[in-house]
């Protein structure tokens, strides 16, 4: 028998979106529709406080605190998960969907909402008098494991180029003839440009921009790319009512939000001053989803895994760009002269002259006795001797020598500040240079995924994943909790995925425990420790093949193809519900995990000895080969 048939639940590096990490198994299923069709708010509802049932579709309030429609049956099944759809229109400022007890909201207007059932009713409410018409109402019961992800920032990752970029979901291509094939279609032109089908030149003679309209969204970011050759002068690119300006030319990737402008706002404009003289090409924008977009991460190369860190911020402001830093002894940068990390002309060249303690360095205000961890990344050029670049602060006690290489590399070192300002550098006492890009310094005891800044600290936020209402794909009675996951450090603090009722009464908690390179499983079963062991590995950086099986009496440990522990006492945990990137309690939820996760799945019963060695052993369970593989096979339901 395949483990695959008694699989109920897989999650993988696998499809995604701003919000959500989709899971692979099971297929979204929609149950049966909940409410009568076409909408009948006379058969469905009831009249709550100040609400009044016009008609089949109709109703109004005086917008008190409890006016609005209650469903007139129980609809919905507390702890499962479901999709409503909505389409009408109204006169109240403030339309929404609430459980009939007032708290706890659903969504707010019309459209498509998902959210977890904690009440049996629906309360339709209007926070101001009016009048709503609904011309379609539908609630199904959903059932998916995709995983919701919450950041609210953006956040780097290593791409399966090894390339460094940000996690996005972009839209579709707004510029028109961009690459200029076309001559000038699509763009308003003004003297002073010639197209001629390769690009657009500037010839300095004249103040004239040419422009776009992209459909630009005020308060919206956008992806813009293009290619600048510049002979002299500087070109400026507008996103709505906010303006750039370039002086080098390159091939360029930024982020921008669309500002407001009395009559641009929804176009692109290129421009100069007179005497600039370049050429544009390649121009792209095009509306770019950063926050909370799950991050799929091939740091080391191979299988990719989900990439899930604490909040960190970049205390250095200016992480790209040398120029800005104090240059001492000598040490000269030049900015743009090779090919960075992210694969532009971006990263710069630092040159030392012999000099005793050549360096850049930045000032950083900091706290006396915490502990810092600078990261830059770094490339050997010429260097007269490759194993004496220092990295860290002032003191000797306070960073490392290390040895670059002809490759792009990042480095990283953990110091404990000795005063209320530090001066994290990059130095060296030989001759020749090297290239470097990407600097951080930040607060913790390891080095996190890369922050770019640009003038200001920049904070990335912690990554939470969660997936409520899915007890029907999680069973109380027995199962299997089975992960493929690494720790980012062993750094002695309770980092866990978890099956729960969402409250800490019920749950089953796997992760890293508070001492060195350390497994714990936890089961409570009604309050009450059921299972409760630690085991020790030779260290918790590498992945590792986790597995719990469960049932009454009968619970199970197995750690990369061996049982570590096992007992034959105890209760299984009820109400199971909830699968989560954290301890498993929604109220104080804490014990984050973060770490790497190449896999997991969720069995609704128990294996064998033999199905959990092949589970956990090194041939291990894969449901694909490579990344390539996945994506061609699996179809995803975008939701």
């Amino acid at each position: 028998m395949s483990l695959l048939d008694d699989v109920s639940i897989v999650v993988t590096p696998n499809g995604y979106k701003a919000g959500t990490l989709y899971g692979v198994l099971p297929t979204a299923t929609l149950g049966s529709e909940l409410l009568s069709q076409p909408v009948d708010l006379t058969t469905d509802f009831v009249a709550n406080g100040g609400g009044v049932i016009v008609d089949a579709d109709t109703f109004t309030s005086a917008g008190g605190t409890f006016d609005g429609l209650v469903s007139s049956t129980n609809t919905f099944e507390i702890g499962k998960r479901y999709k409503l759809i909505i389409s009408g229109n109204t006169t109240s400022s403030g339309f929404g969907f609430y459980p009939a007890s007032g708290s706890g909201f659903y969504g707010d207007g019309f459209g498509t909402h998902y959210f977890t059932a904690t009440h049996e009713k629906l309360w339709v409410r209007q926070q101001t008098s009016g009048t709503t018409n609904i011309t379609s109402f539908s609630i199904k019961e959903f059932t998916a494991s995709d995983m919701s992800v919450t950041r609210a920032t953006a956040a780097t990752r290593v791409d399966e180029n090894g390339l460094v970029n940000y996690a996005e979901v972009l839209g579709s291509e707004l510029v028109t003839n961009g690459d200029y094939s076309s001559g000038d279609a699509g763009w308003s032109t003004s003297s002073g440009w010639t197209f001629n089908n390769i690009d657009a030149s500037f010839d300095g003679l004249a103040y004239q921009p040419i422009r776009q309209d992209v459909g630009l969204v005020t308060g919206k970011i956008y992806k813009i790319t293009f290619t600048l050759n510049i002979s002299s002068g500087n070109m400026f690119f507008q996103l709505g009512g906010g303006s750039t300006s370039y002086t080098t030319s390159d091939t360029y990737t930024i982020y921008e939000e669309a500002t407001s402008h009395a009559t641009l706002s929804a176009f692109i404009s290129i421009f100069s001053t007179i005497s600039s003289v370049f050429t544009i090409d390649n121009v792209s924008v095009k509306q770019a989803d950063l926050n909370n977009v799950p991050r799929i991460d091939y740091t080391g190369g191979g299988c990719p895994h989900i990439l899930s860190e604490p909040q960190r911020t970049n205390l250095i402001t200016y992480s790209e760009d040398f120029s800005q830093w104090t240059t001492k002894n000598n040490a000269v940068v030049t900015t743009n002269q090779t090919t960075s990390p992210i694969g532009t002309l971006t990263a710069d060249k630092i040159t030392f002259d012999g000099t005793q303690d050549g360096r850049v360095q930045q000032t950083i205000s900091v706290t006396n006795g915490n502990t810092y961890t600078q990261s830059v990344y770094l490339k050997n050029n010429n260097l007269s001797d490759v194993t004496q670049v220092w990295i860290g602060f002032s003191a000797a006690t306070q960073g490392q020598f290390i040895t670059i290489t002809n490759e792009w590399q990042r480095y990283s070192v953990t110091v404990v500040a000795d005063s209320s300002s530090e001066f994290p550098r990059v130095q060296f006492s030989g001759t020749g240079s090297l290239f470097a890009w990407g600097t951080q310094l930040e607060e913790g005891s390891y080095a996190t995924s890369y922050i770019p800044t640009s003038g200001s600290t920049v904070t990335r936020n912690q990554d939470q994943f969660t997936r409520d209402g899915i007890s029907s794909l999680i069973n109380s009675t027995e199962g299997v909790l089975f992960a493929e996951i690494a720790a980012l450090s062993d750094d002695n603090t309770g980092r866990y995925y978890s099956l729960s009722d969402g409250t800490s009464s019920n749950r089953i908690r796997i992760g890293y425990s508070f001492t060195d390179n350390t497994i714990r499983a936890l089961v409570i079963s009604q309050g009450n420790t059921a299972f409760d062991y630690t085991h020790t590995t030779s260290d918790i950086k590498l992945f590792s093949k986790v597995a719990f099986s469960y049932k009454q009496d009968d619970f199970s440990f197995w750690i990369d193809g061996v049982e570590v522990h096992s007992d034959t006492s105890g209760n299984t945990p009820t109400a199971l519900s909830r699968l989560s990137f954290d301890d498993g309690k929604i109220s104080g939820t804490g014990g984050y995990f973060y770490g790497k996760v190449k896999q997991l799945q969720v069995y609704d019963t128990t294996l064998t000895d033999n199905q959990l060695i092949q589970l956990t052993g090194e041939a291990g369970t894969h449901f694909f080969e490579s990344y390539s593989e996945m994506a061609e096979t699996l179809t995803y339901t975008i939701q």
